[in-house]
């Protein structure tokens, strides 16, 4: 009996360390793995390839070297990851179906290549499914479940773990747009009955990024939350820390039932450096800012973009910048930097990578700016300014005395200028069109003057003056 009772000891310690191995070790799977990535390709049409597949009892799937690419009219959207690992439901795996229920993906650079300028745009549209139906419908407890022959993707949760993104002008070496340390958690994810897969997808979560470069422009610590419902894709209290100030993106919804998608957007940047983004140089003395914008448009180009905001700057003084300073020498009497202005705002709108002013006053301590006009994105700008200052502040040179003394009745004049170039380079130069109209009022002025003159001479004729 006693010898009975060692031998089943044994056995069930023999029985117990197979069962531990079986938990633990992993096992190459490339049949289940590429029965994972055929539904995925199904699902999603998109191609999707991995370099290895270890399967374990207790981890799950785990691939190795996952490539995707899927390829549009927005351009080719490529990842690649250094790992991707389906955790599934063991007790569903005993039943033999395999259920993944988080699917982790590990390091991916997500790049998205899109045409260059000259290349046509086709926008297509996919048949919209109603965001209200969908909410309205009985959400299901996952993804609907695949014969119990093959793999059921049944996914709970979806994580990104510190991925790249970038998107890139196809033909152009660098990124316009570079994510670094991008974490994503989706929760929730359900498919609801739909047209299509995309506008069936439900989920909301989470997203962090470290360092985003946009051009010259760096941010860090960006959080938000997001949401994907009805074919759109929504990010909201969105936060970034720039050199500038603290941006937060209240909300942007893609709709993604389009290629391109479409887009619109509404955002803050509050309080806002505007010393450093007007390029005022060291000892700028503008005053805090707060910029609001909201815009809309498709792609991944600015030129698609089109919106409208307005920039609040308070109280300060005026720095030396290149504008100021060249202002400065046209008039010929007066020092800008170190003015005190009051507080201004300035409205604006984007079309077309051009931002136009629209017209607005800057007072100071000394004369009053008149300001309107447009600044292109890529550099060139072309303002047109009314300066009011006092007569005897204004020095002109080929300019008509009779112009600049046409004066207002509190003895100031008014002086019309361009300015051409860029905010780093700006030429500043009378603006003669509007000195010509000024010149022909000053004709009249004097043409009236002389004779209000003759007038007031009759006048005292006839009433015996002499």
């Amino acid at each position: 009996m006693r010898k009975a009772l060692k031998i089943g000891g044994g056995l069930l310690v023999l029985l117990g360390a197979l069962m531990v191995a079986l938990l633990l070790v992993d096992f190459d799977s490339p049949r289940l793995g590429r029965a994972v990535l055929d539904q995925a390709e199904a699902r999603t049409g998109m191609q999707v390839e991995a370099d290895g597949f270890r399967f374990n009892l207790l981890r799950g799937l785990r691939m190795e070297g996952v490539h995707l690419v899927s390829n549009g009219p927005s351009g080719k959207l490529t990842v690649d990851a250094a790992g991707l690992v389906g955790e599934h439901r063991l007790p569903a795996l005993l039943r033999g179906h395999v259920e993944i229920e988080r699917i982790v993906v590990y390091e991916p650079r997500i790049e998205l290549v899109t045409p260059p300028e000259s290349a046509p745009v086709v926008t297509t549209t996919i048949r919209p499914a109603a965001l209200a139906s969908a909410q309205a419908a009985t959400p299901p407890a996952s993804v609907p479940s695949e014969p119990a022959s093959g793999p059921v993707l049944s996914v709970d949760r979806i994580l990104v773990q510190n991925g790249t993104l970038a998107t890139r002008t196809e033909g152009l070496p660098t990124a316009d747009v570079e994510i670094h340390a991008l974490d994503v958690e989706l929760r929730g994810l359900a498919l609801d009955e739909a047209p299509t897969a995309l506008e069936g997808l439900r989920a909301e979560g989470d997203l962090r990024t470290g360092e985003i470069l946009l051009g010259g422009l760096k941010a860090t610590e960006g959080f938000g939350k997001l949401r994907l419902a009805g074919g759109h894709f929504l990010l909201e209290d969105f936060g970034l820390k720039l050199p500038q100030g603290r941006f937060l993106l209240a909300q942007f919804d893609a709709d993604l039932t389009r290629d391109p998608f479409a887009y619109r957007f509404a955002m803050n940047v509050d309080p806002l450096d505007a010393n450093a983004v007007l390029g005022s140089g060291p000892g700028g003395g503008l005053g805090a800012g707060i910029l609001a914008f909201g815009a809309t448009g498709t792609g991944t180009e600015t030129r698609d973009m089109a919106g409208e905001g307005t920039l609040k700057l308070a109280a300060g003084t005026l720095p030396g910048s290149p504008l100021f300073t060249a202002i400065e020498a046209v008039l010929g009497r007066v020092d800008l930097k170190g003015s005190a202005y009051e507080p201004i705002t300035v409205p604006f709108t984007l079309r077309n990578d051009r931002l136009q002013l629209q017209p607005f006053e800057l007072r100071t301590s000394l004369l009053a700016l008149g300001m309107s006009g447009w600044a292109d994105l890529n550099g060139p700008l072309d303002l047109r300014i009314a300066v009011r200052a006092p007569r005897d502040a204004v020095a002109l040179a080929k300019v008509p005395s009779e112009v600049l003394d046409l004066t207002d009745e509190g003895g100031w004049v008014t002086v019309p200028l361009r300015v051409l170039g860029s905010m780093e380079a700006p030429r500043v130069t009378a603006d003669t069109e509007a000195l010509r109209a000024q010149g022909r009022r000053a004709v009249r002025e004097a043409v009236r003057q002389q004779v209000e003159k003759g007038v007031s001479r009759a006048l005292g004729r006839l009433l015996g003056r002499r």
